[in-house]
């Protein structure tokens, strides 16, 4: 099997956002009231999910996060570049458009900067406390004393003698907690300010907090990770703080501190005489592929950390393909301590688009969910109980659709029941039928603990999965046409918001507990 699998950024893909490396060079615009309250409106619909609606970092998703969402009225940041360990309001800006990479905490780079200003103003507004910024003051020889914002001094040159340098500071001061290869094994047992446990960064995979820059990173190993175990680092002020930056910097890659940080693309559905009927059909090579990084919502190494994406239409009907990486394939969960594998796509019915994670209320979204054991409940056959234990015993029901002499009285498989005795088969959830015949849900959805089906007879998508060699391609089909109320309308010509999530099975993931991108844009060509 040929897998679809290329490099993350593409000439061929429009990237829609570039979020400035110099932030130094932004001119913010000064604090107004209009401002902050543009920033509290725009706080609500994308940042209260998480954060809180008064910013103490207990929002309804708040429970599924791992790290937690910041209390911004504790203001206790982690990210700053002053010696009072205060952040300042560019730390904030910073933070907003780049996000936090080993969080749930995505880029909204994609904000005109006038609207990340606005959060930016609106989000110290609620520290209980002022954030103030000392005067500049100069810190002693030791690194000692410093006030203000950290002055970076000049880069001396990362020759032979520097690297060795480095590397007798990295083990005496970092290897403790960073473990001595740079991969975060060692001290393991961490907890932050706020009691939760906390685990070293592994350096190795370019995943940083904060911006991996030169400068800022450079000011945080001075004013180190209020917060958290990492320590300030004032005696390293000098040259010494800037051999420490190369080394930690030359641990992982460019491309790899690129792809952790959450972008938005548009994906182009381009329009195609006759529609793939499989995820491995040549015709999926007529569109472009768009690599998507994933981010799971409670953070762990082990992850998916790229969707490849494609969209292609014949005028009449969208197919999207979605192909990720995942060892194992999870395609059963009749056991209580197995979890499936699945994907889904999310359309956004509104043009500015809720919060990405299941929408808002009034701002409702459309969601295809395909999971691996309902394509294993069709190929070849339904996935009984009795296929993990062939010892079980089974109630017997009378089912009114057969014979007396007809009737099983010992193992009475589900497809051979009378549905009035299956409960949820009985009641009508789709999710309990047993003779469905497709793996894809259509849901929707107006805000957590609100995901429920569509009615049956608007049950339109279909999609196949494939699972080979390390990894899942799965294909959505549905008419561009809209069936009943909630569903997406698909229509040549138009740009809409889309997302994504995986779960992987073996890693637990199930319901909240997942891998998502940010909202994207899906252009469907005319």
């Amino acid at each position: 099997m040929k897998r679809f699998l290329v490099p993350a950024v593409l000439g061929v893909v429009a990237l829609l956002i570039t979020v400035v490396s110099k932030t130094a060079e932004i001119k913010p615009p000064p604090s107004t009231p209009k401002l902050v309250a543009l920033g509290k409106q725009i706080y609500a619909q994308q940042c209260a999910a998480c954060h809180g609606d008064t910013g103490r970092g207990d929002g309804a998703a708040a429970y599924l996060l791992y790290p937690k969402p910041r209390d911004f009225v504790a203001a206790r940041y982690r990210l700053v570049s002053t010696w009072d360990r205060v952040p300042t309001d560019q730390d904030i800006f910073d933070t907003i458009s780049r996000g936090m990479p080993g969080s749930a905490m995505p880029s909204w780079g994609h904000l005109p900067v006038e609207q990340r200003w606005a959060l930016t103003y609106y989000v110290k507004s609620l520290a209980e406390k002022p954030l103030t910024i000392k005067a500049q003051k100069k810190p002693a020889e030791d690194g000692s004393g410093g006030e203000g914002l950290i002055q970076v001094p000049a880069e001396p040159p990362y020759n032979t003698a520097a690297k060795t340098r480095a590397l007798e500071l990295y083990k005496d001061a970092c290897a403790s907690c960073h473990g001595a290869s740079g991969r975060g094994d060692g001290t393991q047992d961490q907890v932050d300010a706020e009691g939760y446990p906390t685990r070293p960064r592994d350096l190795t995979t370019g995943i940083f907090k904060g911006s991996p820059d030169p400068i800022s990173l450079y000011r945080h190993i001075v004013a180190g990770i209020p917060g958290s175990p990492m320590p300030m680092s004032d005696w390293s002020y000098g040259q010494d703080a800037w051999h420490l930056v190369h080394y930690v910097r030359s641990l992982s890659s460019d491309t790899q501190r690129e792809r952790v940080e959450m972008k938005k693309f548009a994906i182009q559905a381009v329009r195609v005489k006759t529609l793939p009927d499989h995820p491995e059909s040549g015709i999926w090579r007529l569109a472009s592929p768009v690599n998507l990084h994933l981010m799971p919502l409670w953070w762990r190494s082990n992850r998916p950390e790229e969707v490849t994406v494609r969209a292609v239409h014949d005028g009449k009907e969208l197919a999207i393909l979605m192909v990720w990486q995942d060892d194992t394939n999870d395609h059963t969960a009749l056991r209580p301590q197995d979890f499936r594998d699945a994907a889904a796509v999310q359309f956004s019915l509104t043009a500015n688009p809720p919060f990405f994670a299941m929408g808002a209320s009034g701002a409702p979204v459309n969601i295809w969910m395909w999971k691996s054991e309902r394509q294993a409940d069709l190929e070849p056959a339904f996935q009984e109980l009795e296929k993990i234990y062939p010892n079980l015993g089974i109630d017997s029901y009378p089912n009114l659709m057969r014979s007396p002499v007809e009737q099983s009285h010992r193992n009475a498989l589900t497809l051979e029941s009378d549905k009035t005795f299956v409960t949820g088969w009985g009641a009508g959830n789709i999710v309990s039928d047993p003779r469905r015949k497709s793996p894809v849900e259509d849901l929707s959805a107006q805000g957590f603990g609100t995901l429920q089906a569509r009615p049956r007879i608007d049950q339109r998508v279909d999609a196949r999965g494939v699972y080979g060699q390390g990894s899942y391609e799965v294909m959505f089909r549905r008419s561009l046409t809209p069936s009943g109320q909630g569903a997406v309308a698909l229509k040549p010509g138009s740009t809409l918001p889309v997302g994504f999530a995986v779960w992987n099975g073996s890693a637990g993931d199930r319901d909240g507990k997942k891998s998502v991108t940010i909202w994207q844009e899906l252009r469907i060509g005319k």
